[in-house]
Order: C-alpha cells, then sequence, then structure tokens
C-alpha cells in the first residue's frame, strides 16, 4: 500500500492513552500502509514543566525508531520546540522557534520520508513541520487533521498565523465537527467525524466494579476540577472512576479513584460496565465543537452510557443529560437523572476502519 507519516503529539506502545491520531494510525496500518508515528511538541525544554512528558516515557527511546504494534514510532526530542502561548518568555521564544523547528528535523525521520504516500499532520505544534514536510515528501497526500484548534488547547498564536497561510497547500483538512468547518476558509475541507474501536468495545469483558454505582470519566483536557469534586462530595453513594494525566488539586474522597493514565485497553472494561459517562468540560471560549468531537462522549455513546456534560459539549450527544456550568446544582440534577435512567440501547459510532477509508477517499490517497 505504501508509507504513511503522522505527525502529532501522541505516541504508540509507550503505554500512555490513545487518542484519534493513535486509532487512526492503527486503522491505516491495518489496511497495509508502513506506518511512521512522529511524536511531535517534546523537547529539552519539556524538562521545565511541572508535567513532564518526558519524564514519564524515559529516555530509551528518544530520537530513534522503535517498532509497536506493527507500526514504527519516533519519540522526536530536539533541542527545542514552538512553545505554549503563556509567559512573557514564551511569547518573545514562539517566533524564531516555529520559524526554526522544520530546520530540526532529523535525518532519520526525513530520509524515509522523502519516500511517503500519505502524510497526516495533527492540529498541535507540527503544524510547524509542514513547509519542511510539503518540500521533502513530494510525491505525497498532506493532510491537516484538525481535532482542536490551536488557541484553545493552549498554542501560540504565532501557530494559527502559520496553519492559516500554509492551509491552502495542503491537499485535505479534515474536521471532526461541523463548528470547525469554516475556520480555514481557503482550504479544501470536509467534515469526517471521528469514530471508535468497536473491535475493543464489542469484546466481552468482567466488570472491574466490585459495587456500583460507578460514573467514570476519561480523561483531562478542560477537566473542571472544581464541579468534580462537588459531584463526588454530593454523590457519596457512587464510586467515581477519573482517568487521566492532570493529577487532581483537591484530596480525593473514598468515592474518588484517581487512576492516572492508562493504556487505552486497561480502561476499556470501565466504560464498558459504568452506569454513567462523565464529560466534564470547564467553559472555554470556541470549544463548543466538542459537542461533536469528544471521542469519550462517543465511547460511552456507544456502550450505551447515560451522558453527563456541559450543554455546550453534549449537544449532539442523543439522550445525553446537560447542564449549565455556571450553575453547579443543575449538574447535581443531571447526574441523579442519568442514574435513575439507567442504561440504555448502544449508540451507532462510526468504526475508525471507516474513518479511515473515508479520508483516504477525500485526500486520493487510494485505500
Amino acid at each position: 500500500m505504501g508509507s504513511a507519516f503522522l505527525f502529532t503529539q501522541q505516541t504508540i506502545g509507550l503505554g500512555g492513552r490513545k487518542t484519534s491520531m493513535v486509532f487512526l494510525a492503527e486503522a491505516l496500518a491495518r489496511r497495509g500502509y508502513q506506518v511512521h508515528v512522529v511524536t511531535t511538541q517534546l523537547s529539552w525544554l519539556t524538562r521545565l514543566r511541572r508535567s513532564n512528558h518526558l519524564a514519564m516515557r524515559g529516555n530509551a527511546r528518544w530520537n530513534r525508531w522503535y517498532d509497536a504494534d506493527g507500526m514504527r514510532g519516533f519519540l522526536w526530542v530536539p533541542p527545542v520546540h514552538p512553545v505554549g502561548a503563556t509567559g512573557r518568555l514564551r511569547q518573545w521564544l514562539a517566533a524564531p522557534l516555529i520559524a526554526a523547528y522544520g530546520a530540526l528535523l532529523p535525518w532519520a525521520v526525513v530520509r524515509p520520508l522523502r519516500h511517503a504516500q500519505l502524510v497526516v499532520i495533527e492540529s498541535c505544534a507540527a503544524v510547524a513541520l509542514f513547509r519542511r514536510v510539503r518540500r521533502v515528501a513530494r510525491d505525497a497526500r498532506i493532510l491537516y487533521s484538525m481535532n482542536d484548534r490551536l488557541t484553545v488547547i493552549g498554542m501560540h498564536p504565532g501557530l494559527q498565523h502559520r496553519l492559516r497561510t500554509d492551509a491552502p497547500r495542503y491537499d485535505l483538512v479534515r474536521v471532526p465537527a461541523a463548528d470547525l468547518l469554516d475556520d480555514l476558509p481557503d482550504a479544501r475541507a470536509a467534515l469526517v467525524r471521528h469514530g471508535i474501536d468497536r473491535r475493543a468495545f464489542d469484546t466481552d469483558s468482567r466488570s472491574p466494579y466490585p459495587t456500583g454505582p460507578n460514573a467514570v470519566l476519561i480523561g483531562d483536557m478542560m477537566l473542571d476540577q472544581p464541579l468534580l469534586e462537588r459531584l463526588v462530595r454530593s454523590f457519596p453513594e457512587v464510586r467515581f472512576h477519573y482517568f487521566g494525566r492532570t493529577a487532581l488539586d483537591f484530596e480525593a474522597p473514598a468515592n474518588l479513584t484517581a487512576w492516572g493514565e492508562q493504556p487505552f485497553e486497561a480502561v476499556v472494561p470501565f466504560v464498558q460496565h459504568a452506569d454513567v459517562g462523565l464529560a466534564l468540560y470547564r467553559r472555554v471560549p470556541g470549544l463548543a465543537y466538542l459537542a461533536e468531537s469528544s471521542l469519550k462522549n462517543l465511547q460511552y455513546r456507544y456502550c450505551g452510557l447515560p451522558v453527563v456534560g456541559p450543554d455546550f459539549a453534549v449537544a449532539a450527544v442523543p439522550g445525553a443529560l446537560g447542564y449549565d456550568p455556571e450553575q453547579p446544582a443543575s449538574a447535581e440534577r443531571a447526574l441523579r437523572a442519568a442514574l435513575a435512567r439507567g442504561r440504555g440501547a448502544r449508540g451507532g459510532v462510526a468504526d475508525w476502519d471507516e474513518v479511515a477509508g473515508e479520508l483516504l477517499a477525500l485526500v486520493g490517497a487510494g485505500g
């Protein structure tokens, strides 16, 4: 089938969580592509962060190819990378780092990239690599996967400016939510929604819960921690299970278990056997696209869980119980109603193999 490269902030084969880019990579591998996943948005600067992603992965695999799950991974750790938008020093550093990032791409990546048929660039610091990738992978179809708005997730505005400038040169901009379709008006954009790993959720598993009821919360993106604490304390009879890399800033009561970041396969049984799925996003301007693109909501829906989340983030989830994030009492009412309703029928959600096939057809890469 040929060679596919994915430039993403995610990793493969290192025991971390799975996001849309990892699921897409696996789907491409099943279609016969030689898949290469290059993890970006890391550097020696990462050591300065309070949440040090490098420390969690160790340095044994930095800057070299490794095999994982039938694919090849590359944990790229250059001296510097385009940093986020916070802090005066970061603001000063951002412009030259964005300009230099592509030149830092190592020869170990550039050499096989020359033969790529497909390149997928995720919405993260990897957008700064596009011009170098376009020069190196001359025969490749290049797809931008706009899973998030860059500035909403803390990327520097300079990256958004670079993206807008380069957008017409992408072969396709894929968005998972209609709310994102007009963000890059000069680009060829298409709405292709996320899928789920149906094989995983269709596999029988033993319940990890000794008793119930149980509410599961997957992921830490824009997590409303004060609301989580309030719900946990207001429902002592409910067991809450939080899976996320970000540490909680409050002392967890006995009915809350913070599992940290776990491999996807370990989390699946918690979703399959839960009573309620929580999507406790805090209100952030420009985040309404989560109503269509939240991967956790799709997984909850497929397993028949009643979903509880803020109105803006669950509007597109059939039967979800929404609340006003400015009115915490409304979240308590929503959770109480979800517990009373119980599980329902499974919702129809696309599989990642179907998503990959649609993307390949749209970008003109075969498949």
